[in-house]
């Protein structure tokens, strides 16, 4: 299924509960769905941030078993992405929360 169309699914529906959402998350691995496509569909869905859409589904029943393979993958790209641009950034700043770490890179001008 392609990004447009799962957007188009998840603005269509309902927001979905909780409940729905964990069998909407299965039904979609199911159908082959990759981990991003679903993080694109529950931050339409539940009209929420990137990050929360990402916390939502590494942490539900359908994936959780990968959570940390994605996380790793993503710690990973994110080094490799500040080795790369590292002569362009001005600053990184970190925020840790419970479970949770945000990171906002400013690039030089």
């Amino acid at each position: 299924m392609t990004i447009e169309k799962l957007t188009e699914l998840a603005e269509k529906e309902n927001k979905l509960t909780k409940a729905e959402l964990e069998l909407k998350l299965t039904e979609l691995k199911s159908l082959n769905c990759r981990i991003l496509e679903c993080i694109v569909y529950v931050r339409a869905n539940q009209k929420c941030s990137l990050s929360e859409a990402k916390e939502i589904v590494v942490n539900s029943s359908a994936w959780i078993k990968q959570k940390d393979e994605f996380i790793r993958h993503q710690q990973e790209q994110m080094a490799e992405f500040i080795e790369a641009a590292k002569d362009d950034i001005e600053s990184i700043k970190q925020t840790y929360a419970a479970g949770k770490t945000e990171t906002i890179i400013k690039m030089k001008k």
